[in-house]
């Protein structure tokens, strides 16, 4: 069959209203792999079960839960995933691969967003408060985490963004190449110019500076 008429999506269950249990997984890696690549429908739960949680870790960090585009990113991160399964070399863990590949779909979906693009989601009024022990030191934090993101929406894309994929979200300097689509060299190139550029644009905003100078003992 050719990939103009194959079905990818038949291997991805709709889930209507998010009740229904996929079932378990009941497959080892390496049959779900290989029914895959075959293009096996009963594989269908297992491999929802298998790879949903992930897609929805990674889209938890970088969009965040309650995104409006949540459900349609995470439909298109499995598609990407079913449709691209015979790159996968095993070169990396299954894990680290769904990750990336979600990841991937994250960035192109935000990037699409342009001006509206969220580069830190809900989780920041949680860290704010634990990173501090006052109610005016969690509101001076906020303020500095919209401060940051103003400088960040100021800089070049695709070093604000390589800089958040790996010193914000963890990604290794491999991943963020294969999140972004470039060679391994010019991830890490983007990382340093991002990172001297936001750390000077820091040191040119002396509130912020100050403020990202304090320790919580401080306050």
């Amino acid at each position: 069959m050719s990939p103009a008429t194959r079905a990818p999506l038949m291997l991805v269950p709709a889930v209507p209203g998010g009740n229904e249990d996929p079932g378990p997984p009941g497959l080892d890696d390496s049959s779900l792999l290989a029914g895959l690549k075959a293009r096996d429908p009963s594989i269908s739960k297992a491999f929802y079960a298998r790879v949903r949680p992930l897609v929805d870790r990674t889209l938890s960090r970088l969009l965040g839960a309650r995104d409006n585009e949540y459900e349609d990113v995470a439909q298109r991160a499995l598609f990407e995933l079913v449709s691209t399964i015979n790159r996968f070399r095993g070169e990396c863990p299954l894990d680290a691969w769904i990750s990336i590949v979600t990841a991937r779909v994250a960035y192109r979906t935000i990037r699409r967003r342009r001006a509206e693009r969220r580069l830190f989601v809900d989780e920041e009024p949680q860290e704010a408060s634990q990173a501090t022990r006052s109610h005016a030191g969690a509101i001076a934090a906020r303020q500095a985490i919209a401060r940051v993101r103003v400088e960040l929406e100021r800089m070049n894309a695709d070093r604000a963004w390589t800089f958040l994929l790996h010193d914000v979200y963890g990604y290794d300097l491999k991943e963020v190449g294969q999140i972004t689509g470039v060679s391994l060299s010019a991830a890490q190139s983007r990382l340093v110019r991002g990172r001297r550029e936001i750390h000077e644009r820091i040191k040119q905003d002396v509130a912020l500076s100050r403020f990202l100078k304090q320790s919580p003992e401080d306050e």
